[in-house]
């Protein structure tokens, strides 16, 4: 019988095989004191199944009845049902290693995700377009990317610092508001008190961990 079940293979003699050569090791490590974090039930009830899978299986390797074969599925079936979440539960954390799965023929545990660095360049807003009904639409870029506009690798989008009022604004930190654009074009919705005045805005690079990249210019236009 063949098929596919992930790490677990598929044909019933490479099965056979992968099954003893995990059950051995396990018992080993933990013979050893090595693994001292699996209940010693839980290797029992793996010995079981991995016993009876075998016994089951060898009477298949010659004439057989399908009362054999029957018996033989039944206890792949349950062997499966033990082994998947022993590996789920006792095998991919530590003190099992790379190398312990390597060598039981296991999936490697991914490592750990690099972490990613805070934002090294600059978003341009190359348009500004007031839209009617205290609408402006933003266009931005990265100035790393000037034919893209995709949000560069590891950044969660572009966060706007922006304010609005009688006259331009060009200190960073009067730009009291602020929203994350995810994509541009960006539609800002603004309160109607702000038509006919100024918006004053500029943007920086914000990562998925919330660190932020240096300015760009502050960009100006008219609200209607």
């Amino acid at each position: 019988m063949s098929r596919s079940k992930g790490y677990l293979p598929g044909p019933d003699a490479q099965f056979d095989g992968w099954l003893a050569n995990l059950t051995v090791y396990v018992n080993a490590q933990v013979i050893a004191g090595a693994w001292t974090h699996i209940p010693a039930d839980k290797v029992d009830a793996l010995n079981r199944r991995s016993a009876d899978w075998h016994s089951a299986y060898g009477k298949t390797a010659g004439p057989h009845t399908s009362a054999d074969t029957e018996t033989k599925n039944d206890a792949r079936a349950e062997a499966e049902a033990v082994v998947r979440p022993f590996v789920a539960r006792y095998l991919k954390f530590d003190p099992v290693t790379n190398e312990d799965r390597a060598a039981m023929r296991l999936h490697s545990r991914k490592k750990t995700r690099s972490r990613v660095a805070p934002p090294s360049t600059r978003p341009l807003i190359t348009g500004l377009k007031a839209l009617g009904g205290f609408q402006v639409e933003v266009r931005f870029q990265d100035e790393g990317a000037q034919r893209s506009r995709a949000i560069p690798y590891g950044c969660s989008g572009c966060l706007l610092y922006y304010v609005w009022g009688p006259e331009k604004i060009t200190d960073y930190a009067a730009l009291t508001h602020t929203l994350l654009m995810t994509r541009s074009p960006f539609v800002l919705p603004l309160p109607p008190d702000s038509e006919r005045k100024f918006l004053s805005c500029a943007a920086r690079w914000q990562n998925e961990r919330g660190e932020l990249g240096p300015w760009s210019e502050i960009q100006h236009t008219v609200i209607i």
